[in-house]
């Protein structure tokens, strides 16, 4: 038995004995914490809460209770927690976890306020704290205090892959593209993106028209794309390339991209997918591709569309809309995007925000949103008295959905796959953006240099979808004029 195990055990019995001790409930709490058993520490800990009439205690209590919240997701209930122990009295620890829940709720001045003054008490802060705090500064649009943090991390902790990992965003999302992609490498390390080793070597750029080039698969689906669009770069310097892909998008990359050899599979670590392929000499990421590639303005290419949707499923989806829409802009449209670790907040825009751009007339929307999309689709169509025509067959395989977005006339989507998607078959498309979004979409360019295709409306101000989307809409009204 573990000392852990035996202090939970021991304090157990306290409680049991005299359930009003508010000392033993507090350790019992910070013990299983410690063991990462979240639900039976809050438990403790709440009892602790009830039973104390000791402020200090009570403080330290719901700063764990926070704790135990945040490693929970329940992010809302975490900042609940932090602030009420900062009620009994202010600390750094307690500060910091208030920014860390602010920054998870997209409440970015919130968290620079609370992480600024978590460092006014602190003589020596965590690079944690800072890395951050820089963070907060980024989302917030404060590109050179971000940099200045991120930079003096790195001076302090030059082997800090996570402080390199934001530099590296940094840098992308301000379009200086060699320095970022120099720090590309370092999401692995920072456990951005799985490591997954291969037993070939990593391939160094160099021109080897005898040999045969793994490329894996690499971050989300629309990264996947994004990177793909690399790819016939590398026809010309490799004898043979085996291009993995998800399975959502086989057929589309084997029809765009003939002159290499396309393998749909779960990202594994083994190679046994391989078998029946050629042996490869050299493996790389997709997204380690643009180092060699995309180090200028000038090396993006102005494509009409790298990607080639079916041409018999386009000729039937532009008929089977004709046919239930009738004459008219057919527009898709999308609305969330992201995860709760991947800024879904600030990427979704709410069903009510939308007005202006769904009552533009003369235009019919199609939906392109993917998941659980029922309930705000059904919200959008009554609180705008519109229709959002839906083909739910549409969104199971990637595919299918390009050869609907190719039988639209537009896209208007928020920071998702969709716009990728879009982008890669040259589709117009109209993407909204926070006002300091994901490095993909650039900070202060009017399209996304991956696409030409793309039109960028981004946020005047952090959070204001409103006057994005009336931006939006009389683009949308003038293109129906």
């Amino acid at each position: 038995m573990s000392a852990l195990t035996a202090a939970v055990n021991a304090l157990n019995v306290a409680v049991t004995l005299e359930p009003r001790l508010a000392d033993a409930w507090y350790r019992l709490g910070e013990t299983l914490l410690r063991q990462d058993h979240y639900e039976e520490a809050l438990t403790a800990l709440l009892a602790c809460v009830d039973v104390t009439p000791n402020e200090p205690l009570r403080a330290k209590a719901q700063f764990h209770i926070g704790q135990c919240h945040f490693a929970l997701n329940r992010i809302e209930l975490a900042r609940d927690a932090f602030q009420a122990s900062l009620n009994g009295s202010a600390s750094a620890d307690a500060l910091t976890g208030l920014g860390h829940a602010y920054l998870r709720l997209d409440q970015d001045t919130r968290a620079i306020t609370a992480y600024e003054e978590a460092l006014h008490s602190l003589e020596n802060p965590s690079n944690i704290l800072l890395l951050n705090l820089g963070c907060a500064y980024q989302h917030a649009g404060n590109y050179a205090g971000a940099r200045e943090v991120f930079q003096k991390v790195i001076t302090r902790s030059p082997s800090d892959h996570h402080a390199r990992w934001y530099l590296c965003q940094l840098d992308l999302l301000e379009c200086r593209w060699e320095q970022g992609w120099a720090n590309y490498s370092a999401r692995f390390a920072a456990g951005a993106s799985p490591f997954r080793p291969m037993p070939f070597r990593r391939w160094n750029g160099r021109p080897s028209p005898e040999d045969t080039l793994l490329v894996l698969a690499d971050e989300g689906l629309g990264d996947e794309i994004m990177f793909a669009s690399c790819t016939p770069d590398l026809s010309s310097r490799m004898g043979h390339v085996i291009l993995e892909c998800d399975p959502r998008l086989g057929r589309l990359f084997q029809r765009s991209f003939p002159q290499v050899e396309v393998i749909a599979t779960q990202r594994r670590n083994q190679a046994d997918w391989l078998s029946g392929c050629r042996t490869p000499q050299w493996q790389i990421p997709s997204g380690d591709l643009p180092s060699f590639f995309r180090n200028r303005d000038e090396d993006f290419p102005r494509h009409s569309g790298f990607l080639k949707a079916d041409p018999e499923r386009v000729t039937a989806w532009t008929e089977r809309l004709d046919r239930s829409i009738g004459a008219g802009l057919k527009v898709g449209l999308s609305w969330r995007g992201g995860t709760d670790r991947t800024r879904i907040r600030a990427r979704t825009i709410q069903p009510e925000t939308w007005g202006p751009i769904l009552n533009v007339p003369d235009v019919h929307f199609v939906n392109l949103q993917y998941g659980n999309y029922s309930p705000e689709l059904t919200q959008l169509e009554q609180l705008h008295g519109v229709r959002i025509h839906d083909f739910p067959e549409a969104h199971v395989d990637y595919d299918e959905t390009a050869a609907l977005v190719c039988s639209l006339d537009l896209v208007i989507t928020v920071c998702t796959a969709v716009a990728h998607l879009s982008g890669a078959i040259g589709k117009e498309v109209w993407v909204l953006t926070p006002h300091a979004p994901g490095w993909r979409y650039t900070a202060g360019r009017n399209s996304m240099p991956w696409y030409p295709s793309s039109r960028i409306f981004r946020q005047p101000a952090p959070g204001d979808w409103a006057q994005t989307c009336r931006e939006l809409a009389l683009a949308l009204k003038a293109l129906t004029n």
